[in-house]
């Protein structure tokens, strides 16, 4: 990302302090695709091979950014060590500067354009991590309620400020597509540690197809269903090779739910795209990535209402 901080743009003493945890000077760097924030995302590495992952901003840089790095700290401080998720090792501020350093997961994200079988393996990798954590083993979080609810109403706001140029089908729509989408937030309820921002710049993957969850800014309390969705919700499947809509329903047979739960989920997810897409944004490149995310998702959620003869 062009707009990022990079490991020179830090303090030196931020770098100094950053070196003492790794044990040995950096002598390399590796900047991490994906995300909006202007933090840094840097992989640094020691000459005996010894890495760590840091994310550095200041509130000059995105005010927004420093906040998520501090909820994301909190977050990982109380996630346990048997999650698949890479640990805290320091979290500091340094006059203007917030600082998150966590291990350095091996691998690289996943292919985009997915492959079948690399979203097969996140899925499962996916319910194995909620099956360990439900009951939630983290104290203290948001609910997915309340962490995701007021953005899956997008279509409330577009009801209430309706564009010129809103789609006829969602015009034609919208007292239904608003109850949907509050039948969607409330299926998010539940007891399991959700990562609630799952999408494919989250997660790496490893040679071997383990896979490391990060970016835990959103970590809450809710569905067994709510997270896989998420992804879901997030992959682009133009010609149905990657089994999205069928996936979707097997998601929901998994954990004896009707088909239509899913549906009324991905309703408010897509009403957050269809409301933020309109919106500019101060982080370059995200008012595009919704518009994408609005139009991959619109084309899923029509053909499961038409099916369910909404």
């Amino acid at each position: 990302m062009t707009h990022r901080l990079t490991w020179a743009d830090l303090p030196s003493a931020v770098r100094s302090r950053i070196e003492g945890l790794l044990g040995g000077p950096v002598v390399t760097t590796r900047s991490c695709a994906g995300g909006f924030s202007p933090s840094t995302a840097e992989v640094v590495t020691t000459a005996d091979g010894a890495s760590l992952f840091v994310k550095a901003v200041r509130d000059a840089d995105n005010p927004g950014s420093v906040a998520l790095n501090r909820r994301e700290a909190a977050a990982l401080a109380r996630i346990p060590p048997s999650a698949p998720v890479p640990p805290l090792v320091a979290a500091f501020d340094h006059e203007d500067w917030f600082v998150l350093v966590t291990g350095a997961a091996p691998g690289r994200m996943p292919d985009e354009p997915w492959r079948p079988e690399q979203l097969r393996a996140v899925l499962t990798a996916l319910d194995q991590l909620q099956a360990t954590t439900t009951p939630c083993p983290v104290p203290g979080l948001p609910t997915a309620l309340e962490c995701l609810g007021p953005d899956l109403r997008g279509f409330d706001r577009i009801a209430a400020d309706p564009p010129a140029d809103l789609d006829p089908w969602y015009a034609a729509r919208l007292p239904a597509l608003r109850e949907a989408s509050e039948r969607g937030i409330d299926a998010l309820a539940g007891d399991t540690l959700c990562h609630a921002d799952v999408r494919s710049d989250n997660m790496i993957v490893d040679a071997d197809g383990a896979v490391a969850f990060v970016d835990w800014a959103y970590a809450s309390v809710g569905s067994r269903t709510a997270d896989a969705l998420q992804l879901l919700a997030s992959v682009d499947d133009p010609s149905g090779a990657l089994g999205v809509d069928g996936a979707v329903d097997a998601l929901m047979a998994a954990h004896d739910l009707d088909p239509s739960v899913a549906t009324d989920v991905l309703t408010g997810i897509l009403g957050f795209f269809v409301d933020a897409a309109r919106l500019e944004s101060t982080l370059p490149g995200l008012t595009a990535y919704r518009t994408a995310r609005r139009d991959s998702l619109a084309s899923l959620v029509r053909r499961r209402w038409e099916r369910e003869g909404r």
